[in-house]
């Protein structure tokens, strides 16, 4: 089977799986017809006890309606998404054979897809905690359907339950595309941290596409309440192909998950990253990246004093639950041990410092203050893993990977810790090493979630090094440490993969009132199994498991 017709094929099985779950036509439209209807589906952001945002794209100037049973209807004002152009390179790549996703096959050879409307309405006059079915009405385009809820009161005694992920960075390239999947070397007799040298250039045996597809699909199963993206949503922030790719799988042909589920993402390294005029990390990378993801997000206000630091950070409070999100993409500049990424200008840029004294800091300091004393449930979510073993638990500094220094280190992120425990964080949600591990300390869960859809790597990494640097790890995290590289070894039966190893999924938390003022947190990494056959071929089928290393936590109130 050819890619073109391999690729068809899913996309047809999965975009009639998104008309039948979220359209409410009698006579479902064709595929043609919903592919030309919106540039992104419907979705719902920024849930507030009364209020709720519905936030669509499409080509069309006209305004589009809102109605919600029991409620009214809400009228959108479209405005021009000048900032979702493409570059000449992506017309390229649009037109080109290896566009295998066929992403915009429909666009007029040599030109580029026409630049969206966005429209937005802010939904209101909500109950709290209470489902609502929405109608989405643009003229020219067909009607679409689907539901949402309103966030809990602040403070009640709810079951809360919210998906947390990282790193799927997504791009049409994903198609076709397997990454590198190494194994643990305990099973030779090695370390399990190790790695076993047969396995460096072992791929795996689905795409990213598949393998991020199959993950959303599971995630959706478990209904959660609201979706956690710790970042690095899109390969290149500043190229829209990768923007487009990522609402495919969450608002679009290939999955609906976020027309009903509200998405609270953190930039990542790859926010702020690629410029079609000046490629790489650069001023007008991030300001480019940027202006992309303040066009597509919603979310609460940080009344930062520069205009773009808002949606960087954030604070959410959702039921007894309060997500506070970091934004960990650039530190302090003149002081690499500080600093994150050392090829951000974060004063050009305009991306803020999270170091102690800075903007951030004394914001993020205010708000776990503030969620402790209303006896919130506190989660922190930022990009880089603070306490890991990858690349990216390198010390920081420009020497590089083989001298055991990265430049775009997460160790400066530990600052956070005493913060984390003075104000009763219950868990941590980080990538950007792009593992599943977990370390506890002081009370403090740590988890990376980097394992949404993209690389599958293990700890350090090898080939280039074989350090890992478990040895730069606190004591108790060393104790408590935990990965599925190391602590899930693969089980074989031939060539037949039976159980175990590295793949994709994401971590379920689920916060549940416990005694007369206690909860209970539960947190599950899960994960979709591809089956194979006796010679080890992917069969298309997948199974939805989870890992042993379920955290269960009772705080105490």
């Amino acid at each position: 089977m050819t890619p073109s017709i391999r690729n068809k094929l899913i996309s047809s099985i999965l975009l009639a799986a998104v008309i039948s779950g979220c359209n409410s036509s009698d006579n479902p439209p064709s595929d043609e017809a919903i592919a030309h209807s919106y540039s992104v589906l419907p979705y719902v952001q920024n849930p507030t006890e009364n209020e709720i945002t519905v936030t669509w794209f499409s080509e069309l100037d006209e305004p589009g309606t809102v109605t919600i049973e029991d409620i009214g209807a809400f009228i959108s004002e479209p405005v021009l998404a000048e900032s979702l152009s493409y570059g000449d390179s992506e017309v390229t790549y649009i037109h080109s054979e290896e566009n295998y996703s066929e992403v915009h096959s429909d666009a007029v050879e040599g030109e580029a897809p026409a630049v969206s409307y966005k429209h937005s309405v802010r939904i209101s006059g909500l109950s709290p905690s209470t489902n609502y079915e929405y109608k989405v009405e643009q003229q020219g385009v067909e009607d679409f359907s689907s539901t949402l809820k309103s966030a809990p009161t602040v403070g009640s005694r709810e079951t809360i339950k919210f998906i947390a992920m990282s790193d799927m960075e997504t791009e049409p390239e994903s198609t076709e595309k397997t990454v590198r999947w190494t194994a643990s070397a305990l099973a030779i007799g090695g370390d399990k941290l190790g790695t076993d040298p047969d396995t460096y250039t072992r791929q795996y045996p689905v795409d990213q596409t598949i393998g991020f597809h199959q993950n959303l699909i599971y995630a959706e199963s478990q209904s959660p309440d609201f979706w956690v993206i710790a970042g690095d949503l899109v390969e290149k922030g500043g190229r829209q192909l990768d923007w487009d790719e990522f609402w495919r799988h969450s608002a679009g042909e290939w999955g609906a998950l976020a027309t009903s589920t509200p998405i609270f993402p953190a930039l990542g390294n790859h926010e702020n990253y690629w410029h079609p005029d000046d490629t790489g990390y650069n001023t007008l990378a991030s300001m480019l990246s940027y202006d992309k993801w303040s066009t597509y997000w919603d979310l609460p206000t940080n009344d930062a004093t520069n205009a773009r630091y808002e949606k960087r950070y954030y604070r959410v409070d959702y039921g007894p639950v309060t997500l506070i999100t970091l934004d960990s993409s650039n530190g302090n500049d003149d002081e690499q041990s500080e600093d994150t990424n050392l090829f951000i200008d974060g004063e050009a840029s305009s991306v803020p410092d999270f170091n102690p004294g800075s903007e951030q800091w004394e914001w993020a300091q205010q708000a776990l203050s503030e969620a402790q004393s209303m006896g919130q449930i506190i989660f922190v979510q930022f990009h880089h893993s603070a306490f890991g073993t990858g690349v990216h638990s390198l010390p920081s500094g420009d020497a590089g990977i083989a001298e055991n220094e990265d430049t775009q280190s997460g160790m400066p992120m530990r600052v956070y810790q005493n913060l984390f425990e003075q104000y009763g964080v219950t868990a941590v949600l980080s990538g950007h090493d792009e593992l599943l591990e977990y370390v506890s300390i002081n009370g403090v869960s740590y988890w990376d979630v980097g394992f949404a859809g993209d690389g599958l790597r293990g700890p350090g990494y090898p080939p280039t090094t074989d350090y890992v640097p478990f040895d730069l790890l606190p004591l108790e995290a060393q104790e408590t440490h935990w990965s599925a590289h190391g602590d899930a070894p693969e089980v074989w039966e031939g060539a037949k993969l039976v159980s175990g190893g590295k793949h994709y999924g994401f971590l379920e938390v689920e916060v549940i009132p416990s005694g007369t003022d206690d909860y209970e947190v539960i947190m599950t990494p899960r994960y979709v199994f591809p089956l194979t056959d006796d010679t080890g071929v992917a069969t298309g089928e997948f199974e939805q498991r989870q890992y042993d290393n379920v955290v269960t936590i009772l705080v105490e109130r």
